[in-house]
């Protein structure tokens, strides 16, 4: 390779790793925001029902205490936890990397110049200094769907028990990893 190849290649991937980056956070975020929008609407499910558990007194006292003890903790935990501007925070990040993908493919494939690559890079850098601390497992599951979505793709272990636990806990991906 020649020196002009071996830039054109050097920029070529700093150009992949970008994209990519941005690909993976906006996916993440995507998740994040789907997670806590669940979590919100079930809160308000809980109370709406168990409210009207309560109201109507469906059971016996025993149900409807147990309702109302049902729809406090629920409710204090939406409260306290914040799912709805969760959700929101979430939605913000991922509509911001999808911008700057939005505006790194309008550029093109081959239009891109080391000035491009340096801005890009440093306002991604700036938007994940903006994100909360991410959930490793969270993310290990995000890449694995990036990868069976490219040819040659390689999907890494996550675990059976993992899955589940994505979104409440920062677990351990498995050794050797």
């Amino acid at each position: 390779m020649n020196d002009d190849e071996l830039e054109q290649d050097y920029l070529w991937n700093r150009r992949h790793a970008a994209l990519y980056r941005i690909e993976l956070s906006a996916l993440y975020h995507q998740k994040r925001e789907r997670f806590f929008d669940f979590c919100d609407r079930g809160a308000k499910v809980v109370s709406i029902v168990g409210g009207s558990a309560a109201l109507y007194k469906l059971g016996t006292d025993e149900v409807v205490a147990v309702a109302a003890a049902v729809i406090t903790v629920v409710s204090a935990l939406s409260l306290v936890l914040g799912f709805g501007e969760k959700a929101r925070r979430h939605s913000e990040l991922a509509r911001n990397f999808k911008q700057m993908l939005a505006e790194m493919l309008r550029v093109g494939e081959r239009d891109y110049t080391e000035d491009n690559l340096r801005d890009w890079e440093a306002r991604i850098a700036l938007l994940e200094a903006t994100e909360p601390a991410s959930l490793g497992v969270l993310v290990r599951i995000c890449q694995n769907e990036l990868a069976s979505a490219r040819p040659g793709g390689v999907r890494r272990p996550v675990g059976v028990l993992r899955w589940p636990l994505a979104h409440l806990l920062d677990l351990p991906l498995p050794k050797g990893d």
